[in-house]
C-alpha cells in the first residue's frame, strides 16, 4: 500500500492577510478594502524624508572648465563655481567719446585801400611817384583765410604765371605791388604769419616806417594791418 499523496499547501498559506479584511496579499493594496502594506512597515515608517529637491530647468550648467593645453591662464576666468562669473562686470563700461578737437577759428582778409597810408607813401617817395593818384573808387574786398593753407599777395601775370589770390591787379590796379609781394600762411595753431617775398617796395606791418625784412616770418594778431603797393591795406580779422 503506498502512501498517501503530500498534500501541497495553498498558496495563500504563506501571504500575509489583510488587518482589516483578512484578504490575502497579493500587492502593496489590499484589494478588498485598499489598506497599503508599504505604510505598515517598520523599515518605511522610520525613514526619513527625503530632503526637498530644488527645482531646475533644462541640465545642470557645469561649472568645470579646464584651460586647453599651451595656452596661458585666463584672468578674467576662474573655475570656482560660486565665482565663476567673478571676472565679468554686469555693468558695461563704456569707453568714454574721445574729446572734440577744438573748433578752428575763421579768419577773413580785408582788402581796401587806405587813404592815410598812401599819403604817408607818397611823403617818403621820391619824383617818381608824383604821377600817382588815390583811386575814387576802391570797394572793399573780404577774403577767407581759414583752410586754405596760404595766400599770396602780389598782381596776376600770364607772363610770369603768377595767379595770387589776393589779386591787387583787378580794377584800381596798385601799381606800386609786385607781382610776388608777400605771403600769408597759416600756423599749425591756427594763427597766421606774413612774408615779405622780397617786393620792391617792400611791406610794412600796423604803419611802421620800417618794413619788415625779406623772407621773415612775422606774427600776426586780430586787427592787424599789413601795408602793400601804393594804397592797398589788408586787414585780417577772426570771423
Amino acid at each position: 500500500m503506498s502512501p498517501p499523496p503530500f498534500a501541497e499547501p495553498e498558496a495563500t498559506d504563506a501571504l500575509a492577510a489583510c488587518p482589516i479584511c483578512r484578504t490575502p496579499q497579493t500587492g502593496r493594496y489590499c484589494e478588498e478594502c485598499g489598506y497599503d502594506y508599504d505604510l505598515s512597515s517598520p523599515s518605511l515608517r522610520q525613514r526619513p524624508a527625503d530632503p526637498p529637491q530644488q527645482q531646475t530647468y533644462g541640465y545642470q550648467p557645469d561649472y568645470s572648465f579646464q584651460q586647453p593645453a599651451g595656452y596661458p591662464p585666463d584672468p578674467g576666468i576662474s573655475t570656482d563655481p560660486q565665482s565663476v562669473y567673478s571676472g565679468y562686470d554686469t555693468d558695461f563700461r563704456l569707453t568714454p567719446p574721445a574729446p572734440e578737437p577744438p573748433a578752428r577759428t575763421n579768419w577773413v582778409a580785408v582788402v581796401s585801400a587806405d587813404r592815410d597810408y598812401f599819403a604817408e607813401m607818397m611823403a617818403r617817395s621820391g619824383p617818381e611817384a608824383q604821377g600817382l593818384y588815390f583811386p575814387p573808387y576802391c570797394p572793399e574786398r573780404r577774403i577767407p583765410m581759414t583752410g586754405r593753407g596760404q595766400l599770396r599777395i602780389g598782381r596776376r601775370s600770364h607772363h610770369r604765371g603768377t595767379v595770387p589770390e589776393i589779386d591787387l591787379s583787378v580794377p584800381p590796379e596798385d601799381p606800386g605791388a609786385s607781382h610776388q609781394h608777400a605771403l600769408l600762411q597759416e600756423q599749425p595753431d591756427g594763427n597766421w604769419i606774413v612774408v615779405d617775398q622780397d617786393s620792391t617796395n617792400g611791406t610794412t606791418v600796423n604803419g611802421s616806417p620800417d618794413p619788415i625784412s625779406p623772407h621773415t616770418s612775422v606774427p600776426l594778431q586780430d586787427g592787424d594791418r599789413i601795408h602793400v603797393g601804393a594804397w592797398t591795406t589788408i586787414t585780417i580779422h577772426r570771423a
